[in-house]
């Protein structure tokens, strides 16, 4: 078996797929791992790539969905949990070990705005990589102390007299690209604070804080 899996520089969610990737194969040396650049948008046609991170399994995608767009752009999954930026460790096993998904594994497409598996998130790689720059920089600039929890992560930052209006900024292209967690500003304190809720896999998925 020959497990191949694509992504581009800009979105972080392939490692936290190809880290589980190694979890799931610890023990299976029958099985061959491809990871795969995609640099370019006519790549990305070429191999129909649907954003990343995209697991292929002998060149067949799992969690393909005819209404997927192809391009550069971050996916982002259906879990039991929730929406997250990879599949779970249970359905990479399911999918690989070629069974049927559980009860607790499979999730149904629904019916609505986000139909089908995956979504893929807003952002193109451009604007990723400069929304990056841009938090690294508030948060060299601001960031003193951070909360985390398992489902809530708490983010304090100095207010200063540019800085409620940069976060505001920030969160509002956060909660457009990454709307499977909630993103609020908490600004009845001395400092700012920065609330993101969400399942521990969407968090995970996140890679802030």
């Amino acid at each position: 078996m020959e497990i191949t899996l694509q992504y581009f520089d800009g979105c972080p969610n392939w490692e936290v797929l190809d880290q589980r990737l190694a979890k799931v194969l610890d023990g299976r040396p029958d099985v061959r791992v491809v990871r795969q650049r995609v640099e370019t948008a006519e790549d990305a046609a070429r191999l129909r790539f649907h954003g990343a991170p995209t697991v292929l399994i002998d060149g067949v995608d799992p969690f393909a969905d005819e209404h997927a767009p192809v391009g550069l752009a971050c996916r982002v999954f259906r879990t039991p949990a929730g929406l997250a930026g990879s599949p779970t460790l249970d359905q990479l096993r399911a999918v690989i070990g070629g069974a049927p998904m559980s009860a607790a594994t499979r999730v149904e497409s629904p019916v609505g705005p986000l139909p089908g598996l995956p979504i893929a998130c807003a952002l193109t790689p451009s604007a990723g990589k400069e929304q990056v720059q841009r938090w690294r920089a508030f948060d060299d600039e601001h960031l003193f102390e951070v909360e985390r929890g398992e489902t809530r992560l708490v983010v304090h930052y100095a207010r200063t007299d540019d800085s409620a209006q940069r976060l505001r900024d920030l969160v509002a292209t956060e909660s457009e690209c990454c709307s499977f967690v909630d993103w609020r500003i908490d600004d009845d304190h001395d400092d700012l604070r920065l609330v993101v809720t969400g399942t521990p896999d969407q968090l995970a998925a996140l890679g802030v804080g």
